[in-house]
């Protein structure tokens, strides 16, 4: 369109018109393909031959569909309304015969309003308004525009609420906007047969009392048409209702055996799960006592060591006392020349009491204090434990916290006071770990440190309990 109002040579203007738009989307359909797909799908197509007969019944024409939901084009705004309280009537009366989890409700909005004809489909805020309207209706209700309402009021008899004006995305002004309630809605096609009856009844009345017996033959002949016409509608309501029941059946045996189905898999599954628990306990077991003679072999070997490592302390003690009484005596002799016997005698056993006085067993006793190492975090944690020191030979043992397995501590101490320890435990995780530390032991203090085979630090200060 030019700024002067005209066409551009080649280019068709576009073809608009006044169109009442019904939009029908299903509450909950994503949820209900979710939980059964297929029969999700199947109630759906039912649903969908009663809507499109009603459509059809009321010239209403489907001119877009996306997935459960339907764009449907009316002449009318009042043959729209019609046509949504009948299809709210007729799928609730079908729902009925459905089980709970099962039954289909529509959400119905209807706008009147200009569109923009493109093919066969409608485009614009006329059909745009009908799509946002209809996602305030309830589940099974229908809620129109104020357009609509301005055409429907005075002709149609239905119970209709105020809703007020409603902002919706993408709609530049508010709409008003009003729920219908379908219930109070009597069906038009039985309105205008009950009309039909009501006026050719008094006419067969008029022509009875003009004519006389032909006008009797034809009232009765009326009589006789509308009586096998109510028939014929009670049979074909006992068919629906037992077509209903028979699919309300199949859907319940359906049903029953899916539940079985489902049943013999969960208790499948259940069973399998027990299987594979007992497996993996078994193997944790396994694991364990595999772990445990593990620790058993590795603490009887280091036991060994340091027996082995106080054994040849001990003899290396012996010696150096008599070597440093040998001194010693060696020393009282010198003294001796030199100085008189007596004080020869003194200075030798104060010499001989010194050197015994700093032999290993000084080093006896329980030593008070704690160990510290770090969490996987990074933040230190610490935790008391005594050692015990005999004849140069260092023990200890406490309990973890993480699994309440003991851990233990051996090593053994020079005359120098040097000290060296081998550890076992536990990460936080009940995973055994060890390590190997080094320190010293001066002036009744032990002290040492070392790094755990996960990396982390291992550091630990006694002092000798008096």
């Amino acid at each position: 369109m030019m700024s002067n109002g005209t066409v551009p040579q080649g280019a068709e203007p576009l073809e608009r018109r006044l169109a009442t738009i019904l939009m029908a989307d299903v509450a909950g359909y994503s949820r209900m393909m979710g939980k059964d797909e297929e029969r999700t799908v199947k109630t759906l197509q039912g649903h969908r031959e009663v809507f499109d007969a009603l459509l059809k019944a009321h010239r209403g024409r489907i001119f877009n569909t996306a997935g459960d939901a339907i764009l449907a084009e009316f002449p009318s705004a009042v043959e729209a309304v019609r046509c949504a309280t009948e299809i709210q009537t007729a799928l609730r009366t079908r729902n009925d015969h459905l089980p709970p989890h099962q039954r289909m409700a529509f959400r119905i909005g209807i706008n009147l309003g200009d569109v923009i004809v493109q093919g066969g489909d409608l485009l614009g805020d006329g059909v745009n308004v009908a799509a946002r309207i209809q996602t305030i209706a309830e589940p099974g209700g229908i809620c129109i525009s104020g357009s609509v309402y301005d055409q429907i009021q005075n002709k149609l008899t239905l119970q209709i609420r105020q809703l007020g004006e409603q902002s919706f995305k993408n709609i530049a002004q508010p709409v008003r906007t009003f729920s219908v309630s379908a219930e109070s809605a009597a069906p038009p096609t039985d309105r205008g047969r009950a009309r039909k009856r009501g006026l050719a009844t008094a006419a067969g009345v008029v022509a009875v009392i003009a004519v006389g017996g032909t006008g009797f033959w034809l009232y009765r002949d009326y009589s006789s048409r509308a009586a096998e016409e109510a028939r014929r509608a009670e049979e074909s309501n006992r068919a629906v209702a037992l077509q209903a029941k028979a699919e309300q059946d199949k859907a319940a045996q359906a049903t029953a055996e899916r539940e079985a189905k489902l049943l013999a898999e969960l208790q499948a599954a259940k069973d399998a799960l027990t299987q594979a628990e007992a497996t993996k306990h078994k193997a944790e077991q396994d694991r364990l006592a595999a772990e445990a003679q593990q620790r058993e072999a590795k603490m009887q070997s280091e036991l060994r060591s340091a027996k082995e490592a106080l054994q040849k302390a001990a003899e290396s003690e012996k010696k150096a006392q008599a070597e440093a009484a040998d001194a010693a005596a060696k020393k009282a002799e010198r003294v001796a020349e030199v100085a008189p016997k007596a004080n020869a005698a003194a200075v030798a056993a104060k010499a001989a009491g010194a050197s015994a006085g700093k032999g290993i067993d000084g080093f006896d006793g329980a030593y008070m204090g704690r160990m510290c190492t770090d969490n996987p975090d990074g933040s230190p944690r610490c935790w008391g434990v005594v050692l015990n020191v005999r004849h140069g030979a260092l023990s200890a043992t406490w309990q973890t916290r993480f699994n309440n397995q003991s851990a233990h501590a051996i090593g053994e101490i020079a005359a120098d006071g040097t000290v060296k320890v081998a550890l076992d435990g536990y990460t936080p995780n009940g995973v055994s770990i060890t390590a190997d530390a080094t320190g010293t032991l001066v002036n009744n203090k032990l002290t040492f440190s070392g790094i755990w085979t996960n990396g982390a630090p291992i550091t630990g200060t006694w002092v000798l309990n008096p």
